[in-house]
C-alpha cells in the first residue's frame, strides 16, 4: 500500500474513533439505582438449631428490619422469639446489606447472621465466632 493511501486510512480510522467516542460522551450509561429497600420490613419464620446436644431450641421468630438513618447500606434488625403468641426481644443489632448479591450480615458478639434474600423470602444461618453453624433460619415477609 502506497504511503499517501496508508495516511489517508490512517485517518479515516482517527475520525471514526474520535467519532464513537463522542457518541458514548453523549449517551452515557443509565446508572440504575441500588435496590436497598429489600429487607426492610417484618420477618416471620423458624429458626432451627442444627447443634441438637446444647441450650439452643427452635424457635418460632420475628425479625423487624429497618434502614439506619445517615447510613447507607446498614439497616437496623430487631430480633423476636414468640414464646406463648407474645415477641419476646432477645436483640437488636445492626446489620450491612449488599444490593448487588441480596445478603444481609449482622455481626453480633457471639457470632454471625448470613441471609440472602429472594422476593418475600429471607434464607440465612447464624454462626458461632467459632465458626460453629448454630442456627438455620427460614423467614417470610408479612409487612
Amino acid at each position: 500500500m502506497k504511503p499517501a493511501r496508508l495516511l489517508l486510512l490512517a485517518q479515516a480510522i482517527a475520525t471514526l474513533n474520535s467519532f464513537a467516542a463522542a457518541q458514548g460522551e453523549a449517551r452515557p450509561a443509565q446508572q440504575v439505582p441500588a435496590d436497598e429497600s429489600g429487607p426492610v420490613g417484618d420477618w416471620r419464620g423458624d429458626s432451627v438449631c442444627v447443634v441438637r446436644d446444647s441450650a439452643c431450641r427452635d424457635e418460632d421468630s420475628l425479625y423487624h428490619v429497618a434502614k439506619l438513618a445517615g447510613k447507607p447500606g446498614w439497616f437496623s434488625m430487631k430480633l423476636d422469639k414468640i414464646v406463648d403468641g407474645k415477641p419476646v426481644t432477645m436483640g437488636t443489632t445492626e446489620c450491612s446489606y449488599d444490593s448487588a448479591k441480596r445478603a444481609l450480615t449482622c455481626e453480633v458478639p457471639r457470632g454471625v447472621f448470613r441471609f440472602t434474600i429472594q422476593a418475600n423470602k429471607m434464607a440465612g444461618t447464624m454462626s458461632l465466632a467459632d465458626g460453629t453453624l448454630w442456627r438455620k433460619i427460614t423467614l417470610s415477609k408479612s409487612s
